[in-house]
């Protein structure tokens, strides 16, 4: 099991996200934002949404290598 902050992957508070595997984590890290009823976590979700599959492709590389780099629980 791995954690990051909402804001190591991407988002806007020191929240804490668990996840065994990067997908695992980054559905985690969705349903908080989800989940957010503030300002800025309303607007992660608007990017989140305009995001082109080539935009969410990349991002997901990405977040692989921080996942990889992740502090173990």
């Amino acid at each position: 099991m791995k954690k990051m902050t909402c804001k190591e992957m991407g988002g806007v508070c020191d929240a804490e996200i668990q996840g065994e595997t990067p997908e695992e984590m980054m559905e985690n890290g969705k349903n908080h934002v989800h989940e957010g009823t503030d300002e800025e976590h309303q607007e992660i979700v608007k990017q989140m949404e305009a995001m082109s599959e080539e935009g969410k492709a990349a991002w997901m590389e990405e977040f692989k290598g921080k996942f990889d780099a992740a502090e173990e629980v």
